[in-house]
Formats: structure tokens, C-alpha cells, sequence
């Protein structure tokens, strides 16, 4: 969370939108604790209504702690039982670097860029 000119705003977003018949989940900024409360229960409903494949983009994100992998390994549950197909597009050094650390890149079936026929979208 960030103080500007008074107002506290997130520092983190979600986007979800369907591309190429693909369920994509863009997420940008700092995926920390407040992050993992705030978006938890969001992303768990879209994976768990995606019966096709689902792709997560860390592309955007500046900032991974424990919580933010914790909550990257709760999507990947519930999408698992609920059927989809989960892939994720690499974020930065830093962002793989944690993932590496916590011992979890191994989880996921990873995208070095984003899938081109997921290219060009509708909100979801």
C-alpha cells in the first residue's frame, strides 16, 4: 500500500480477461501480504470457474515475498481440482529468483513470453 497526496492506494492490481479462448490473470506491482488477503478469494473463483486453460502473466509484477508464492500455489490447487490447465509467463529476475528460492518453480508449467494465441482479449 502506498500514502500519495493524501489517499493510500495499492500497490498491486489484477486484470482478468479471456484471449484466444484462454483465461488470462495479469498481475502487476507488489505481490505481498496485502496482496494475498485482497486477491486471494478473486483468483481462486476464476480458477476455479476456468474448465479450459489459464494462463497467470507475472510480467508486471516489481515485488514477490512468501505470501505472493503461497498465493500463486493456492491458485494452482484450486485450479487443478477444478480441471484447468494452469501456465504462467515469468516475471522479472527478482520475481523468478524468489520462486527459485522457495523451491517451488518446479509447481508450474512455465511460459518464457506470452502465448500468441492468447494475444488480443475481452475483459473476463
Amino acid at each position: 500500500m502506498r500514502f500519495a497526496m493524501g489517499v493510500y492506494e495499492l500497490a498491486f492490481t489484477m486484470r482478468e480477461r479471456v484471449a484466444g479462448g484462454t483465461v488470462v490473470m495479469e498481475l502487476t506491482g507488489e505481490i505481498d501480504i496485502l496482496a494475498e488477503q485482497t486477491l486471494g478469494q478473486r483468483m481462486e473463483a476464476v480458477a476455479a470457474r476456468c474448465r479450459g486453460e489459464l494462463v497467470l502473466d507475472l510480467r508486471g509484477v516489481t515485488f514477490l515475498d512468501a505470501s505472493g508464492v503461497r498465493l500463486l500455489l493456492r491458485v494452482r490447487a484450486r485450479a487443478v481440482r477444478c480441471g484447468a490447465g494452469l501456465r504462467v509467463v515469468r516475471g522479472g529476475a527478482m520475481v523468478s529468483k524468489v520462486i527459485r528460492i522457495a523451491g517451488v518453480e518446479p509447481a508450474f508449467a512455465w511460459l518464457e513470453e506470452f502465448p500468441p494465441a492468447a494475444v488480443g482479449s475481452v475483459p473476463a
